[in-house]
């Protein structure tokens, strides 16, 4: 199955476990770059090339980051099959799970949730993602 990674890590943790996904799975990768003053992205990929896509990202006040709102804003009904794995200090994987299906149209097949302290530890396991 052709899959993508598409991740935003502002502290490192998402792409932590994002770079933990990719070998795992063989796949392609899109890290989203985010310029704060004009609030646009950089580095998204389509994702109607693949048939799935994995979304990385931390949480934000119990929400998806703007740079992922931005990016399903503009490919979220292009992707057909797609996971979701959050990082935060706690809470915000259902609010983040609401997001994704408000912009895709469906809820991820699967949603993962690792605190950030686990991900620094290296205690998280992507197996079965």
């Amino acid at each position: 199955m052709k899959t993508l990674v598409v991740y935003y890590s502002k502290t490192g943790n998402s792409k932590k476990v994002a770079e933990a996904v990719i070998p795992e799975l063989g796949c392609d990768f899109a890290e989203l770059i985010y310029n704060e003053a004009e609030k646009t992205i950089e580095g998204a990929a389509d994702p109607s090339d693949y048939e799935r896509v994995i979304l990385v990202c931390p949480v934000w006040a119990l929400s998806l980051p703007e740079p992922m709102k931005l990016y399903l804003k503009e490919y979220g009904k292009a992707i057909k099959n797609y996971s979701l794995i959050v990082t935060c200090g706690r809470l915000g994987l259902r609010g983040c799970v609401r997001n994704c299906a408000a912009a895709i149209g469906s809820k991820p097949q699967k949603a993962l949730k690792f605190r950030s302290k686990a991900v620094k530890a290296d205690s998280f396991n992507v197996a079965g993602i």
